[in-house]
């Protein structure tokens, strides 16, 4: 037996001489885990390790998915339902990573906020810190695109109010709006293909280069000092003592993510369905602290919560290792910033939690100024709130004791719609279709439907 091991470490050790002076990663890996670290670098210090377990889980649970997947309206809801239903583990790992984007939700929050309380960010780790911001708005741009690819009412709705706010901003919503939906204004096969694309595609190379960038400013600067801005001499290295809080929190982690996946369950909400009247549009909880903020603006103002709040926040903070530039980071001596960051963390949660209380029935109507709907999607809503399709027939769709709407915009003048939904009487006196009975916004809303039925 000691023959074979002495086999195997000369073996292992003749390859590592091949190796070192052909390629750089084995010195750059031995540099890490010789890395010297203040002697406060503890388990606060492990979420950045648990986050990139969280990435690779989601890298492989999106690959084998891949698979299986057939990104497009007619199908999408159908390879999904056939992965959860059908394959070996498959609902399993669809849970994994449908819930995996949650876990790495909450493990970025709780990493930002112990960088931003424990003084992290300071001189000379502002680009570290800046780094860190760019990949937590990355990740939620992955969260975005990914609750479309199911094309399940939930995640259909979700977009519409997403792609709503992303069209909010002055100047670029328009630009936004038409790389987002191809022009169409609404979501369909373009948005679905173009959010596909983004999701598996470019906002990876985008992450893989922002995590590459991140781990390099992090080699350089090192981990930050005790909180008094005093830099002894380091007192250990990464390996062994963080290494092992590293995989032990790392494995905590994985073990956690894999009994959620595996024990609860998510509601199935059915296919997408455009003209569904009763889905109220809801954005993944993760997101419920912004679209509280929007509920409890009027329709004039949504653009303060839609665009405004959002970039005023991100701004601070990209600015904060510039604003905070004492040296000191224990948090007596950074009480207004400890302060304001305390005050936007209960802010955030309490919107949350107010969101997920405030949830409404599954049967409940939508209201259109608090999802933040377009004109087409209220329309589209009030075409079946209103019961349209019991007389009326769009795209084979519906009973036919009306007329078929499949193209009335091509078929009718627009200054007419409007009159003759508000009262159809006056002009056919015998018709059997009742009077509009709505405010002048929801007639609007209805009509600009009606006009995408070319």
């Amino acid at each position: 037996m000691s023959r074979l091991s002495d086999k195997v470490c000369k073996l292992a050790g003749a390859g590592w001489d091949w190796l070192t002076p052909r390629w750089a990663g084995p010195k750059q890996a031995a540099d890490f885990l010789n890395k010297p670290l203040p002697r406060n670098v503890g388990w606060l210090h492990t979420l950045g390790s648990l986050l990139l377990v969280y990435i690779l889980f989601q890298v492989l649970t999106g690959v084998l998915l891949g698979f299986y997947y057939s990104p497009s309206v007619e199908s999408a809801y159908e390879s999904v339902s056939y992965i959860r239903e059908e394959l070996f583990l498959g609902r399993f790992t669809a849970n994994l990573h449908r819930y995996g984007a949650a876990f790495i939700i909450v493990t970025v929050f709780l990493h930002l906020l112990r960088s931003f309380f424990l003084g992290s960010y300071k001189k000379p780790r502002e680009l570290l810190w800046i780094s860190g911001l760019m990949l937590g708005v990355l990740l939620t741009l992955f969260a975005f695109t990914g609750q479309l690819l199911p094309y399940d009412q939930r995640g259909y709705w979700a977009t519409v109010v997403g792609i709503r706010i992303a069209s909010s901003a002055p100047g670029a919503g328009d630009t936004v709006n038409q790389l987002l939906t191809g022009g169409y204004g609404d979501i369909g096969a373009v948005t679905l293909s173009r959010f596909y694309i983004l999701h598996v595609s470019v906002l990876p190379l985008v992450l893989f280069g922002l995590i590459g960038l991140h781990l390099s400013i992090l080699q350089k600067t090192g981990s930050s000092g005790p909180s008094d801005g005093s830099t002894p001499e380091p007192i250990k290295t990464f390996f062994p003592s963080q290494a092992v809080k590293d995989v032990l929190v790392a494995a905590g982690g994985a073990m956690l993510l894999c009994v959620v996946a595996a024990l609860v369950t998510s509601q199935d909400t059915g296919p997408a369905n455009p003209a569904a009247g009763n889905f109220v549009p809801r954005p993944e909880w993760y997101f419920l602290s912004h679209y509280e903020i929007l509920k409890m603006l009027p329709g004039h103002m949504q653009v303060i919560g839609t665009f405004v709040l959002p970039n005023i926040l991100l701004a601070v903070l990209m600015s904060v290792p510039f604003l905070d530039r004492g040296p000191d980071r224990h948090w007596k001596k950074r009480k207004f910033w400890v302060i304001a960051g305390a005050l936007v963390t209960f802010t955030v949660a309490g919107l949350t939690v107010q969101g997920i209380l405030t949830a409404p029935d599954a049967g409940a109507h939508v209201s259109a100024d608090a999802a933040a709907l377009s004109p087409v999607e209220h329309g589209r809503l009030l075409f079946s709130e209103k019961k349209c399709i019991q007389c009326h027939t769009i795209g084979g769709e519906g009973k036919d004791k009306g007329p078929d709407l499949t193209h009335v915009a091509s078929r009718l003048r627009d200054d007419f719609l409007p009159a003759w939904v508000r009262n159809p009487r006056n002009f056919k006196p015998d018709t059997d279709m009742p009077a509009f009975e709505g405010t002048e916004d929801e007639l609007d809303a209805l009509v600009a439907y009606l006009l995408t039925l070319e």
